[in-house]
C-alpha cells in the first residue's frame, strides 16, 4: 500500500510504517497517515483532497488507548480492518474561486474595536416542500444582526468553534452559530439540502476556513452563499483524534 506521511513529528514513524510493509511515497498515495492532530488531518484534506486519510495522534503527552496507539492503526488498516467513514464539506465561491471546508467557514470582523452588521437568508432546494425562501429556526430572514459574524460548521467540526460558541454539536446537516452578537441568537441548524447566504451590510470582514492561512477580505456589501458541497472526505477512525479513553498525561 502506497502511503505518505503528513505531521511535522511524522519522521518518527517512517521505520514503523516501514515494518508494516507499507511504501512511503511523496506522490499518488493510496492513503494518508496524518500524524498529529485535528490541524493536520484538516491541513492533509486541504492538500491531498479526497484520498482516504488516516489519522494518528502524536503527543508526547498522550497515554493512548490500546485502540489507538501507532501498531494498532497501521495493523487494523494493512489488514482491512479499517472501512473509511465519508464526511461531507461545506463550500462557499469568492473571488471567483470556490473553496470547501471540512471544519467550518468563519466570517467575522476584521477590525476587533468594531463589530459589522450583517444578514443571513436561508433557502431550501425544495420548493414544493416549504415554498421557496423560508424561515428558519430562530426566524432569522430578513433581520440585521450587529456583532462580530459567523460560524458556519459541518457536523465534523462541529466539536470545536461552533461548540465553543453554542455549547452544542451535531451530526447531521450543518449548522450556523452567531459569535458574539448584541442580541444572545440560538444557532440555526439547517439540511443537507438547504443554502444560506450571507451579506455584509456595514462594516469590514474577513472569511477563513479550516486552518487555511489564506485569509479573504469581504467587502461592504458582498453576498456569499454557503452549501454543502460534493466533495467528501474520507477519514479512517477520525475518533482517534478524540477519543475520551486516550487520556492525557498530568504533569
Amino acid at each position: 500500500m502506497k502511503t505518505l506521511l503528513i505531521g511535522k513529528n511524522a519522521k518518527n514513524i517512517i521505520g514503523l510504517v516501514k515494518s508494516f510493509g507499507f511504501e512511503i511515497v511523496h506522490s499518488n498515495p493510496d492513503v494518508i497517515i496524518s500524524y498529529g492532530g485535528d490541524g493536520t488531518l484538516l491541513y492533509s484534506e486541504r492538500i491531498y483532497p479526497g484520498i482516504p486519510k488516516l489519522p494518528i495522534r502524536a503527543s508526547s503527552v498522550c497515554k493512548k488507548c490500546p485502540e489507538h496507539d501507532e501498531k494498532t492503526l497501521l495493523k487494523r488498516l494493512l489488514e482491512g480492518g479499517l472501512k473509511t467513514k465519508e464526511y461531507k464539506k461545506l463550500e462557499t465561491t469568492i473571488l471567483y474561486q470556490t473553496f470547501t471546508a471540512l471544519n467550518d467557514f468563519v466570517i467575522r470582523n476584521a477590525q476587533p474595536i468594531h463589530t459589522i452588521r450583517f444578514q443571513v437568508t436561508s433557502e431550501t432546494s425544495h420548493p414544493e416542500r416549504s415554498g421557496g425562501s423560508r424561515r428558519v429556526e430562530g426566524s432569522i430572514n430578513n433581520q440585521l444582526f450587529i456583532g462580530d459574524g459567523i460560524v458556519l460548521s459541518t457536523p465534523f467540526g462541529s466539536t470545536g468553534y461552533f461548540k465553543s460558541i453554542t455549547g452544542q454539536t451535531f451530526k447531521k446537516g450543518w449548522g450556523l452559530a452567531f459569535n458574539n452578537t448584541t442580541e444572545k441568537i440560538p444557532a440555526v441548524f439547517f439540511k443537507d439540502e438547504d443554502t444560506a447566504t450571507f451579506k455584509l451590510v456595514r462594516g469590514a470582514a474577513t472569511l477563513s476556513f479550516d486552518n487555511n492561512p489564506d485569509i479573504f477580505k469581504v467587502d461592504e456589501g458582498s453576498e456569499l452563499i454557503f452549501k454543502l458541497s460534493n466533495q467528501v472526505a474520507k477519514i479512517y477512525e477520525a475518533e482517534s483524534l478524540r477519543c475520551p479513553s486516550c487520556k492525557i498525561i498530568r504533569g
